[in-house]
């Protein structure tokens, strides 16, 4: 199933979901009557034939939707090869659990009709999961499916202009590969193949000259992968939609590569500001104790446990700083050189050696 079906599929099954939901609520505040021998112990709903079958094909609609998505991912959960992010692993859940309790409800409807007072409860539950889902996996579809800048002019001159330098080993007519639907076409070989060996994080990390992208995926195709094989059109769709998104990338690691040189910087200053504060209290100018276990209880407390300090036990400045450092360089903790070196002399005072 291409990426565009199952955007549209995971539209539909929340917007199932919701009006199912919306009727259920609606249905349930009709009156029971009196059914005896009815197959429903509570008696027989006053509810309009008409909307109580709507109610049922939106819930079909609903099952159907559930199975069809739910074979296109258990496959590929067991096929992918490296550890799942955490986003995905919240994904895969909510939709396991949207199946235990689709398939509590039909069992209460089909042969356990006295426990029809927790329907309401299922079909909440059941939309509250819908949603969760959706919202780990509809607005990133979405965005994939924008392509924005990379259809305007000048970039698709760019990428018919980089492609021209590549060397593919045979006769290759650009101008089929610089447009919307080998774009998309290239976007679903990405998603659905090169995504079941590579973690997206790791194809899309950093930018590539048109050469590089193609060296990669070309080296990809030789090797042995457990999904469908990547064909010579795929290759040459994929390495163009790479080609065409790669400014978006460059941004993106521009500005990864700029958050990272300013934390290394402040970890730098921290680290020498604390390192030359190693000199004995009697030297220091006047401490104010409260200011500094105000600073220490909120920054310190952040992360973990006060009582983690205390289990850490009484140590040397040399080791406070050193506990401070690596706060600052492995937490991120946001901590001036002023904090810190506040931080530090608390600690020596108060849990000092």
């Amino acid at each position: 199933m291409n990426t565009t079906i199952s955007m549209w599929l995971g539209i539909a099954f929340l917007v199932l979901g919701v009006l199912a939901t919306i009727l259920q609520a609606w249905l349930w505040g009709f009156p029971m009557v009196p059914d005896p021998g009815g197959p429903d112990p509570h008696g027989k709903t006053t509810a309009p034939p008409f909307w109580r079958y709507m109610h049922r094909i939106m819930g079909f609609a609903f099952v159907i939707i559930y199975v069809v998505l739910m074979v296109e991912m258990i496959p590929r959960l067991w096929e992918y090869q490296f550890e799942l992010p955490a986003r995905t692993i919240i994904h895969a859940c909510m939709g396991i659990l949207i199946g235990v309790l689709l398939c509590a409800k039909i069992s209460i409807l089909r042969w356990f009709q006295h426990f029809g007072g927790a329907l309401p409860a299922l079909g909440l539950s059941i939309l509250a999961c819908t949603i969760i889902l959706a919202t780990l996996s509809i607005p990133f579809a979405v965005r994939a499916h924008d392509f924005g800048a990379a259809l305007e002019p000048a970039n698709l001159t760019r990428v018919e202009r980089v492609l021209g330098n590549v060397d593919f080993g045979e006769e290759v007519n650009i101008r089929t590969l610089v447009n919307e639907k080998a774009f998309k076409d290239g976007l679903h070989v990405l998603t659905g193949k090169c995504a079941i060996c590579h973690d997206m994080r790791t194809i899309l990390y950093k930018p590539r000259t048109g050469k590089g992208w193609y060296s990669v995926v070309d080296r990809m195709t030789k090797k042995p992968i457990l999904g469908p094989p990547i064909t010579r059109a795929d290759t040459l769709n994929v390495t163009a939609y790479l080609i065409a998104i790669t400014p978006d990338i460059q941004g993106s690691y521009k500005q990864k590569k700029a958050t990272q040189r300013a934390q290394e910087a402040r970890v730098a200053e921290v680290k020498k500001a604390v390192t030359n504060a190693a000199k004995p209290a009697a030297e220091a100018a006047p401490f104010d104790m409260e200011k500094a276990k105000t600073l220490y209880e909120e920054k310190c407390g952040e992360c973990h446990d006060l009582d983690e300090v205390d289990a850490h036990g009484n140590d040397t400045r040399e080791g406070w700083i050193k506990v401070v450092t690596n706060m600052v360089d492995e937490q991120e903790a946001e901590l001036s050189k002023e904090d810190a070196n506040m931080i530090v002399e608390y600690l020596v005072r108060t849990k000092g050696k």
